[in-house]
């Protein structure tokens, strides 16, 4: 199956995990909230419990699982859903590859990871661990590249990797533009290359795909994406710009604090990054508060599924 076919060129939506106060049980009901609001907004495609903003790894097999359910019941037909399979056992990988096709996920999403010792893995290492996945998986494979979680493959190790027919796309998370060249000169027509919110123009100008972005990225993606479409480009660089802000300029604690914190100012309440970790206080909370107004964005998502 081509990459074209299975994803397009947009924003792909990476859906926040909210919890039930100090636990690690989903809130359920703040997540179906968050996919009525994404159902309402059609991204070319919903992540869950694939990215480490997410926070996909303390979520049991049957969570994740759950994850997929409420996407895929919540959204629109026409909107793929792409689940993690990250694990640090190649079979548990391709045991959950093949469940979540079983309801109705479009896309395996795996994370390029350390040898379970920690080691960073070799060329031929992470190239057969992701080519054994594409052979076993029922449904195509996303490659995530994110030096924070994982480790940094080469230019040259996801190119081999993404010429494997049942890998359809790759999310590149380095924030390395030089490194987005090569992946866009080497990959994009076997496979989609997405990146993330700050490097969106430069990937759409060097003919990626798009990028994958947390629920308050993409209001503002969105209309960057169309902008740039439509051959507005002095309008997608101005929108561009709402990302040189944000989330960098809430980042202390973190990516997800920041993001989290902005999707609940956005009308879309995730509640806090899971305990024992901080979210962000009440100062920065004003900061982006007044940050998000002047891009007309607070309370965006209040109300979308009405």
């Amino acid at each position: 199956m081509t990459a074209d076919v299975v994803l397009r060129r947009g924003p792909v939506v990476a859906a926040l995990t909210p919890f039930v106060g100090s636990s690690v049980r989903v809130d359920k009901a703040r997540f179906g909230a968050q996919i009525d609001a994404l159902a309402a907004a059609r991204p070319v495609a919903v992540t869950v419990g694939a990215v480490e903003s997410q926070e996909f790894q303390v979520l049991t097999k049957a969570a994740r699982l759950a994850l997929v359910d409420a996407a895929r019941e919540g959204l629109p037909a026409d909107v793929p859903v792409l689940a993690g399979v990250s694990s640090a056992s190649l079979k548990e990988s391709i045991a959950l590859a093949g469940a979540i096709a079983d309801r109705g996920a479009s896309v395996a999403a795996a994370v390029a990871s350390p040898k379970p010792w920690g080691a960073a893995p070799t060329p031929d290492e992470a190239h057969r661990w992701f080519a054994t996945l594409a052979d076993e998986s029922p449904i195509p494979v996303l490659l995530y590249n994110n030096p924070r979680l994982g480790v940094d493959l080469s230019v040259d190790t996801m190119a081999r990797i993404c010429s494997h027919p049942n890998v359809v796309a790759i999310k590149e998370t380095s924030r390395d533009e030089q490194k987005l060249l090569g992946l866009v000169n080497r990959i994009q027509g076997n496979a989609q290359v997405y990146t993330n919110m700050e490097l969106l123009l430069s990937t759409l100008v060097l003919g990626g795909a798009g990028a994958m972005l947390p629920t308050p990225g993409l209001p503002i993606a969105t209309r960057l994406i169309e902008a740039f479409e439509a051959g507005d480009i002095a309008e997608a660089a101005r929108l561009q710009l709402f990302f040189s802000e944000f989330p960098g300029r809430w980042t202390g604690l973190g990516f997800l604090p920041a993001v989290k914190a902005a999707a609940g100012l956005m009308g879309c309440e995730l509640g806090e990054p899971l305990w024992p970790w901080s979210g962000l206080d009440d100062t920065a909370r004003a900061e982006m508060r007044e940050f998000l107004a002047k891009w007309d964005l607070v309370d965006h998502f209040a109300g979308a599924d009405a």
